[in-house]
């Protein structure tokens, strides 16, 4: 699995816009093909970060989402809502999705 993690800092005033723009996102990157997951956070520490999770078949599957339409009409829109340039890990990884955590079952 492809697997990204990218970190978003959104302007206060941008937080409403932001969240119409990651529902559209979030809904066309889970009808791609190749998308394993898609899961956004919002940081304990700070209420204006977002940090969203994805998972992608493999290289070209992540390849495929980074030149789709709806992501770059995204990008158009993302240079007025944040307050510094996003951050992002990437990397290739054995698992294929998400796996249970050992010693956190549930009583």
């Amino acid at each position: 699995m492809h697997f990204t993690v990218v970190k978003f800092t959104v302007r206060p005033e941008r937080d409403a816009a932001w969240l119409s723009l990651v529902e559209d996102i979030t809904q066309a990157t889970r009808a791609e093909p190749g998308n394993v997951l898609i899961e956004w956070f919002k940081s304990v520490d700070d209420p204006h970060q977002y940090v969203v999770v994805e998972g992608y078949a493999g290289l070209e599957a992540a390849e495929a989402h980074t030149n789709s339409e709806h992501l770059k009409t995204a990008f158009a829109e993302l240079p007025d809502m944040l307050t510094s340039t996003p951050e992002v890990i990437s990397a290739q990884t054995e698992e294929g999705g998400w796996s249970p955590m050992p010693g956190a079952v549930p009583r």
